[in-house]
């Protein structure tokens, strides 16, 4: 599950650091039912982050730079899991499937996974070095303020003696 919130956040800024042509491009999702799910965050505006952060020329520079790089490796690093997913869910729709194979795909998806950890992570050190303390803590409720983090289940646990 924190693989999936990780995904998630990263996909939520990658998406929002989409250049300003290639945002015109993109759709959002139909807002989902009233079943208590949430309306879909607001558009990413790095503008609006960027004044916020009240960011020197060679901090936006370095910035910008920051956030395309990521983009970029991010795009590339969900297309070759998506790829990889796709070709494991074909391989499951034989009911005799290879197994060698699918351990491989296995394994290659892990990998990717792991890339996507590692990038995450790098991006993070970055940004620390290009944002100061009290820029940083504006940046955290930039994202506090437009992300959404549905409470954390309570993973079927239970207080004692009390029934399930």
């Amino acid at each position: 599950m924190l693989r999936w919130r990780l995904l998630v956040l990263v996909l939520l800024l990658l998406l929002g650091a989409v250049a300003p042509g290639a945002r015109a491009q993109f759709q959002p999702p139909p807002p989902r039912g009233q079943e208590g799910k949430p309306p879909p965050p607001p558009p990413f505006d790095r503008e609006s982050l960027f004044n916020r952060l009240n960011l020197t020329s060679q901090q936006r520079t370095r910035l910008t730079a920051l956030m395309n790089e990521m983009e970029e490796k991010m795009r590339q690093l969900m297309t070759r899991l998506h790829e990889q997913r796709m070709q494991l869910a074909k391989l499951y729709e034989q009911y005799d499937f290879d197994e060698r194979a699918a351990q491989r795909l296995l394994s290659g998806i892990r990998h990717v996974q792991d890339e996507i950890l590692k990038t995450h992570h790098e991006h993070q050190k970055q940004l620390r070095r290009i944002l100061d303390k009290e820029q940083f803590e504006r940046w955290k409720q930039w994202w506090r303020e437009r992300m959404f983090f549905p409470p954390k289940p309570d993973w079927g646990r239970r207080e004692r003696g009390k029934p399930g």
